[in-house]
């Protein structure tokens, strides 16, 4: 008997989670209708440092933003910006419900998902990567608590890096801190995120905002830039 309830009891949770993969898919299929996936190797992002580096975001690819969570909330509204000059669909999955949009043109092209913990948001990002009209997806980690993102299995970014490279997405995981070994591209905030700075206006400080961009050679091979790459990350 207690096999037979377990057995329910896993049916009935499956069909739960089941019908909800089939409602985010309807909402995709909705909110983005099916479109010519843009060629190219690259999603320009309009800041100076990232696109001088290497033209802008890869596709196909893994990239860290390692920041304190003032840059990372500027980083996310320059890529807005970004997908609404290049007349692209991008999909924000935010771990702790802490995104606050001030850009209502871009909600349009935008498909926000608030997610309750680190690995939901994960799962979440899983999925998105499967859907072929999204040019920019971000995993928002900056808030979460680090006891949640120790729980992440490290194998967990080698999969969605394997994702990736099925896409013609840029996929970007904002963080704390380094977490992301499989990232080909690391990209840490410069200096100068003063209070004095938070009185300037958003625009003024995407203009003037300073990128490290450090590119991987590949997973699980460390460059010899590592070292300061770190440093700048932990500064």
């Amino acid at each position: 008997m207690p096999f037979l309830e377990n057995t329910r009891f896993l049916s009935a949770y499956l069909g739960d989670q089941a019908e909800k993969v089939a409602q985010l898919r309807c909402l995709l299929a909705e909110k983005f209708p099916a479109m010519q996936p843009k060629t190219g190797g690259i999603f320009h992002t309009g800041l100076a440092d990232v696109d001088a580096a290497e033209g802008g975001l890869r596709r196909a690819a893994l990239t860290e933003l390692c920041a304190a969570s003032g840059a990372g909330a500027l980083f996310i509204h320059a890529m807005l910006r970004a997908v609404c000059q290049e007349r692209c669909f991008a999909a924000l999955v935010d771990a702790a419900r802490s995104f606050e949009p001030d850009c209502p043109a871009s909600l349009a092209r935008l498909l926000v998902v608030f997610c309750a913990d680190a690995m939901q948001a994960v799962k979440a990002t899983d999925l998105l990567l499967r859907d072929g009209n999204l040019s920019l997806i971000m995993l928002d980690l900056q808030a979460v608590p680090p006891r949640q993102l120790q729980r992440i299995p490290a194998n967990t970014w080698h999969r969605l890096q394997r994702f990736a490279e099925q896409t013609t997405a840029a996929v970007v995981v904002l963080t704390p801190q380094p977490i992301v070994e499989a990232a080909q591209v690391r990209i840490t905030a410069g200096e100068g995120w003063t209070l004095a700075a938070q009185r300037r206006w958003q625009r003024d400080l995407i203009a003037m905002a300073r990128w490290h961009v450090f590119a991987r050679r590949c997973v699980g091979h460390h460059p010899p830039a590592l070292e300061n790459e770190r440093e700048c990350a932990t500064a």
